[in-house]
């Protein structure tokens, strides 16, 4: 994981102490983790992904896939056109079923 985090303050262009300061940990933490000592904690993980959305978790976390997240947008309709209207329903009554076998009616007013 250390490579990976090193590979994203190559590819920003900053500093060991810029990228630091970027997600809000001491130098002495990245330091630590680029040279082995330590690995990285979920705290600074999180702060690398919340600084950099673009990341993606999974490249991050396990080295799989890019190192960039994919624009989810384009999964996602181009147009509201492709997704049926439905009808519209509402509550009549609701039955709650009681383990003593007796039951309660609720109508909505």
């Amino acid at each position: 994981m250390e490579n990976r985090i090193q590979k994203i303050i190559d590819e920003k262009g900053i500093s060991l102490n810029a990228f630091a300061q970027e997600i809000g940990v001491n130098r002495s933490t990245i330091s630590h983790i680029l040279t082995g000592r330590n690995k990285p904690s979920v705290e600074v993980l999180q702060k690398i992904l919340k600084r950099f959305p673009s990341l993606s978790p999974d490249w991050l976390l396990l080295g799989n896939g890019g190192m960039h997240a994919e624009n989810e947008s384009s999964s996602t309709p181009s147009s509201h056109k492709d997704i049926p209207k439905l009808e519209s329903k509402s509550v009549e009554k609701v039955v709650v079923f009681f383990t003593d076998n007796t039951f309660q009616e609720y109508n909505p007013s």
